[in-house]
Protein backbone atom coordinates (compact mmCIF):
# COMPACT_ATOMS: atom_id res chain seq x y z
CA UNK A 1 0.00 0.00 0.00
CA UNK A 2 1.62 3.38 -0.61
CA UNK A 3 0.80 6.92 -0.28
CA UNK A 4 -1.87 9.06 -2.19
CA UNK A 5 -2.11 12.06 -0.08
CA UNK A 6 -0.01 14.20 2.49
CA UNK A 7 -0.79 17.27 4.68
CA UNK A 8 2.58 18.17 6.41
CA UNK A 9 1.41 20.79 9.14
CA UNK A 10 -0.40 22.85 6.64
CA UNK A 11 -1.83 26.03 8.27
CA UNK A 12 -4.35 28.89 6.41
CA UNK A 13 -4.41 32.14 7.20
CA UNK A 14 -7.07 34.70 5.77
CA UNK A 15 -6.73 38.27 6.24
CA UNK A 16 -9.67 40.48 6.25
CA UNK A 17 -9.27 44.23 7.32
CA UNK A 18 -6.22 44.53 10.09
CA UNK A 19 -6.96 41.03 11.37
CA UNK A 20 -5.45 37.73 10.28
CA UNK A 21 -7.79 34.88 10.70
CA UNK A 22 -6.48 31.42 11.22
CA UNK A 23 -9.02 28.44 9.84
CA UNK A 24 -6.56 25.82 10.03
CA UNK A 25 -3.37 25.21 12.06
CA UNK A 26 -1.05 22.45 12.24
CA UNK A 27 -2.76 19.91 10.29
CA UNK A 28 -0.50 16.91 9.56
CA UNK A 29 -1.99 13.16 7.78
CA UNK A 30 -1.41 10.60 5.94
CA UNK A 31 -4.03 9.05 3.14
CA UNK A 32 -2.78 5.69 1.85
CA UNK A 33 -4.04 3.53 -1.38
CA UNK A 34 -8.13 2.73 -1.21
CA UNK A 35 -8.89 4.44 2.38
CA UNK A 36 -11.92 5.74 2.65
CA UNK A 37 -11.95 8.67 4.57
CA UNK A 38 -14.56 11.29 6.23
CA UNK A 39 -14.04 14.66 7.39
CA UNK A 40 -16.01 16.04 9.88
CA UNK A 41 -16.43 18.83 11.62
CA UNK A 42 -18.96 22.00 13.01
CA UNK A 43 -19.47 24.67 10.68
CA UNK A 44 -16.81 26.76 10.34
CA UNK A 45 -13.97 24.10 11.51
CA UNK A 46 -12.24 24.09 8.17
CA UNK A 47 -13.16 21.07 6.39
CA UNK A 48 -14.06 22.64 3.30
CA UNK A 49 -10.62 24.72 3.20
CA UNK A 50 -8.79 21.52 4.11
CA UNK A 51 -10.42 19.84 0.77
CA UNK A 52 -9.99 22.68 -0.99
CA UNK A 53 -5.87 22.49 0.55
CA UNK A 54 -5.77 19.24 0.10
CA UNK A 55 -6.68 18.90 -3.86
CA UNK A 56 -4.81 21.75 -5.12
CA UNK A 57 -7.32 24.14 -5.20
CA UNK A 58 -6.06 26.55 -2.73
CA UNK A 59 -2.69 26.72 -1.26
CA UNK A 60 -1.72 26.52 2.27
CA UNK A 61 0.10 30.00 4.14
CA UNK A 62 2.90 26.99 5.58
CA UNK A 63 3.75 23.40 5.47
CA UNK A 64 3.04 21.09 2.34
CA UNK A 65 0.90 18.91 0.67
CA UNK A 66 1.53 15.81 -1.84
CA UNK A 67 -0.05 13.67 -4.25
CA UNK A 68 1.72 10.67 -5.14
CA UNK A 69 4.79 12.66 -4.04
CA UNK A 70 4.07 15.24 -5.75
CA UNK A 71 4.18 18.19 -3.80
CA UNK A 72 0.76 20.29 -5.45
CA UNK A 73 1.59 23.04 -2.97
CA UNK A 74 4.49 24.37 -4.82
CA UNK A 75 3.41 24.02 -8.09
CA UNK A 76 2.04 27.07 -9.74
CA UNK A 77 -1.60 26.47 -11.64
CA UNK A 78 -1.24 24.71 -14.91
CA UNK A 79 1.17 22.08 -12.47
CA UNK A 80 -1.29 21.89 -10.66
CA UNK A 81 -4.12 21.95 -12.65
CA UNK A 82 -2.13 18.70 -14.81
CA UNK A 83 -2.04 16.88 -11.72
CA UNK A 84 -5.33 16.86 -10.97
CA UNK A 85 -6.22 15.84 -13.90
CA UNK A 86 -4.15 12.88 -14.20
CA UNK A 87 -4.57 11.10 -10.54
CA UNK A 88 -8.38 13.32 -9.24
CA UNK A 89 -11.97 13.60 -9.53
CA UNK A 90 -14.71 15.41 -7.97
CA UNK A 91 -18.34 15.75 -6.47
CA UNK A 92 -19.39 18.80 -5.55
CA UNK A 93 -22.58 19.52 -2.92
CA UNK A 94 -23.98 22.04 -6.16
CA UNK A 95 -23.21 19.20 -9.17
CA UNK A 96 -20.87 21.95 -10.88
CA UNK A 97 -21.62 20.59 -14.49
CA UNK A 98 -21.89 23.03 -17.51
CA UNK A 99 -25.30 23.99 -18.52
CA UNK A 100 -24.69 24.57 -21.82
CA UNK A 101 -23.29 21.01 -22.16
CA UNK A 102 -25.37 17.71 -22.53
CA UNK A 103 -25.08 14.81 -19.55
CA UNK A 104 -23.00 13.21 -21.89
CA UNK A 105 -20.64 16.29 -22.59
CA UNK A 106 -20.33 16.75 -19.14
CA UNK A 107 -19.20 13.09 -18.18
CA UNK A 108 -16.91 13.23 -21.43
CA UNK A 109 -14.74 16.51 -20.43
CA UNK A 110 -12.00 14.89 -18.17
CA UNK A 111 -11.24 12.37 -20.63
CA UNK A 112 -11.23 14.86 -23.36
CA UNK A 113 -8.47 17.15 -21.66
CA UNK A 114 -6.35 14.51 -21.70
CA UNK A 115 -6.94 14.31 -25.35
CA UNK A 116 -8.89 10.57 -25.75
CA UNK A 117 -12.02 11.48 -27.51
CA UNK A 118 -12.73 8.26 -28.31
CA UNK A 119 -12.13 6.68 -25.23
CA UNK A 120 -14.15 9.43 -23.43
CA UNK A 121 -17.20 8.78 -25.44
CA UNK A 122 -17.45 5.41 -24.89
CA UNK A 123 -16.54 5.32 -20.76
CA UNK A 124 -18.60 8.65 -20.59
CA UNK A 125 -21.59 6.31 -21.91
CA UNK A 126 -20.95 3.06 -20.18
CA UNK A 127 -20.71 5.34 -16.67
CA UNK A 128 -23.64 6.73 -17.44
CA UNK A 129 -25.76 3.51 -17.81
CA UNK A 130 -23.88 2.69 -14.29
CA UNK A 131 -25.51 5.54 -12.51
CA UNK A 132 -28.77 4.77 -14.11
CA UNK A 133 -29.13 7.10 -16.93
CA UNK A 134 -28.96 5.64 -19.99
CA UNK A 135 -31.93 7.06 -21.54
CA UNK A 136 -31.07 10.69 -19.92
CA UNK A 137 -27.52 11.31 -21.79
CA UNK A 138 -29.12 13.44 -24.01
CA UNK A 139 -30.44 15.35 -21.17
CA UNK A 140 -29.01 19.06 -20.62
CA UNK A 141 -28.64 19.63 -16.39
CA UNK A 142 -31.79 22.22 -16.10
CA UNK A 143 -33.60 19.21 -17.45
CA UNK A 144 -32.51 17.13 -14.62
CA UNK A 145 -33.59 16.79 -10.96
CA UNK A 146 -31.09 17.39 -8.75
CA UNK A 147 -30.52 13.52 -7.97
CA UNK A 148 -29.83 13.08 -11.83
CA UNK A 149 -27.73 15.82 -11.91
CA UNK A 150 -25.41 14.28 -9.06
CA UNK A 151 -25.20 11.13 -10.92
CA UNK A 152 -23.68 12.87 -13.84
CA UNK A 153 -21.31 14.47 -11.59
CA UNK A 154 -20.80 10.91 -10.37
CA UNK A 155 -19.65 9.56 -13.48
CA UNK A 156 -17.95 12.62 -14.53
CA UNK A 157 -15.83 12.20 -11.56
CA UNK A 158 -14.71 8.68 -12.48
CA UNK A 159 -14.67 9.21 -15.84
CA UNK A 160 -10.96 9.38 -15.79
CA UNK A 161 -10.47 6.49 -13.30
CA UNK A 162 -9.13 8.57 -10.65
CA UNK A 163 -6.87 7.24 -8.26
CA UNK A 164 -8.11 9.96 -5.50
CA UNK A 165 -11.91 11.15 -5.27
CA UNK A 166 -12.56 14.08 -3.29
CA UNK A 167 -16.40 14.45 -2.57
CA UNK A 168 -17.67 17.83 -1.06
CA UNK A 169 -20.78 17.08 0.88
CA UNK A 170 -21.89 15.08 -2.01
CA UNK A 171 -25.88 14.55 -0.53
CA UNK A 172 -25.93 17.88 1.21
CA UNK A 173 -28.60 19.25 -1.58
CA UNK A 174 -30.46 15.88 -1.93
CA UNK A 175 -33.61 14.60 0.71
CA UNK A 176 -32.85 11.55 2.18
CA UNK A 177 -33.63 9.00 -0.83
CA UNK A 178 -32.19 10.27 -3.19
CA UNK A 179 -28.85 10.85 -0.98
CA UNK A 180 -28.96 7.60 0.23
CA UNK A 181 -28.97 6.40 -3.50
CA UNK A 182 -26.31 8.25 -4.51
CA UNK A 183 -24.36 7.09 -1.26
CA UNK A 184 -24.69 3.73 -2.86
CA UNK A 185 -23.33 4.96 -5.83
CA UNK A 186 -20.96 6.93 -4.57
CA UNK A 187 -19.19 3.77 -2.12
CA UNK A 188 -20.17 0.77 -4.88
CA UNK A 189 -18.23 2.92 -7.82
CA UNK A 190 -15.36 3.70 -5.30
CA UNK A 191 -14.93 -0.40 -4.73
CA UNK A 192 -15.37 -1.30 -8.79
CA UNK A 193 -12.59 1.63 -9.37
CA UNK A 194 -10.41 1.13 -6.10
CA UNK A 195 -10.54 4.48 -5.98
CA UNK A 196 -9.01 6.68 -2.62
CA UNK A 197 -12.19 8.14 -1.16
CA UNK A 198 -12.20 11.58 1.07
CA UNK A 199 -15.97 13.12 2.00
CA UNK A 200 -15.94 16.41 3.96
CA UNK A 201 -19.37 16.15 5.44
CA UNK A 202 -21.68 17.33 8.17
CA UNK A 203 -23.70 13.94 7.79
CA UNK A 204 -22.58 11.00 10.16
CA UNK A 205 -24.54 8.68 9.24
CA UNK A 206 -22.49 8.83 5.63
CA UNK A 207 -19.41 9.48 7.49
CA UNK A 208 -19.78 6.32 9.21
CA UNK A 209 -19.48 4.23 5.84
CA UNK A 210 -16.34 5.73 5.31
CA UNK A 211 -13.55 3.26 7.08
CA UNK A 212 -11.35 6.19 8.70
CA UNK A 213 -13.04 9.46 10.66
CA UNK A 214 -11.01 12.44 10.72
CA UNK A 215 -12.63 14.96 13.01
CA UNK A 216 -11.94 18.94 12.94
CA UNK A 217 -12.36 21.45 15.31
CA UNK A 218 -11.71 24.95 15.45
CA UNK A 219 -9.39 24.12 12.63
CA UNK A 220 -7.06 21.30 14.35
CA UNK A 221 -7.52 17.33 13.84
CA UNK A 222 -9.04 16.95 17.20
CA UNK A 223 -9.42 12.74 16.49
CA UNK A 224 -8.43 10.45 13.44
CA UNK A 225 -9.98 7.37 14.11
CA UNK A 226 -10.58 3.86 12.23
CA UNK A 227 -14.05 3.48 11.87
CA UNK A 228 -16.43 0.60 12.37
CA UNK A 229 -17.77 0.15 9.17
CA UNK A 230 -21.39 0.43 8.50
CA UNK A 231 -22.53 -0.73 5.32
Amino acid sequence: MHRILQANDISKTFQSGDTNLTVLEGIHFTIMAGESVAIVGPSGSGKTTLLGLSAGLDRPSSGSVYIFDHEISAMDEDQKAAIRNQYVGFVFQNFQLIPTLTALENVMIPLELQGKPREALKRSKELLDRVGLKDRMGHYPSQLSGGEQQRVSLARAFSNTPKLLFADEPTGNLDGHTGAQIESLLFDLNREEGTTLVIVTHDMDLAHKTKRIIKLRSGRIIADDINQVIQ
